[in-house]
């Protein structure tokens, strides 16, 4: 049974992922966490499930459990659990107001995440993913949403998580997974499920298409 992780930072300033059950001293999340991500799309999402598949076996790592391949995404910016119906709605309306083109991604670096999360990072950079990154990151640290911010997080996809055997493993550069971005979205996640509160596609239209 795989299930989708909750993030936050620890005691020591690492950021962490949580699946709940299987780690018990992972229990205790104040509601979904919500945060902004661009979910993966077929048939890349398949391809990196595969992946992360393939990492488990060669690191031997028994225990991991895998992100599925329909909740595959680039983690953007972290907003915490348990927020209120307003902060949804304030990071609803600040997702409206983006604007962009559709921009291509590449990751192509393996690295181990604080708490045991094995993630593909941008080795890059991928500057168009920067530049919206930051453009997304201005707004919401010029909002009510600010003190909710995780700044420790950059955008990655994550793979596995085995909080034994993950850290250890050091980063290295992996065959480069490419694809375009045309859309993003509010998700907010609990329990293994995902709700999305709003999504937006990345058009370069004056205004941002909002599906609520």
């Amino acid at each position: 049974m795989n299930r989708e992780p909750r993030y936050g930072i620890d005691k020591k300033g690492q950021a962490f992922f949580s699946f709940g059950d299987p780690f018990p001293e992972g229990r205790g999340a104040n509601g979904p966490h919500l945060f902004y991500g661009a979910l993966v799309e077929k048939p890349i999402n398949e391809l990196l499930a595969h992946q992360g598949k393939i990492y488990r076996r060669e690191y031997r790592l028994l225990r991991a459990w895998l992100t599925p391949a329909e909740q595959m995404h680039i983690t953007l910016i972290a907003l915490g659990d348990g927020k209120s119906d307003e902060a949804v709605d304030i990071a609803c309306r600040i997702g409206g107001l983006i604007q962009a083109k559709p921009f291509d991604v590449s990751f192509d670096r393996l690295s181990a995440f604080g708490g045991g999360a094995l993630v593909l990072r941008s080795g890059d950079h991928s500057p168009a993913l920067q530049d919206f990154w930051r453009k997304l990151s201005a707004m919401v640290h010029d909002s009510p949403l600010q003190p909710f911010v995780t700044n420790s997080l950059e955008p990655h996809v994550t793979l596995l998580r085995d909080r034994g055997s993950v850290p250890g493993i050091q980063e290295r550069l992996v065959e480069p997974v490419t694809w375009t971005i045309r859309s993003f979205a509010l998700i907010r996640s609990f329990e293994g499920k995902y709700e999305l509160p709003g999504t937006w596609q990345v058009d370069g239209q004056d205004d941002a298409h909002a599906v609520m």
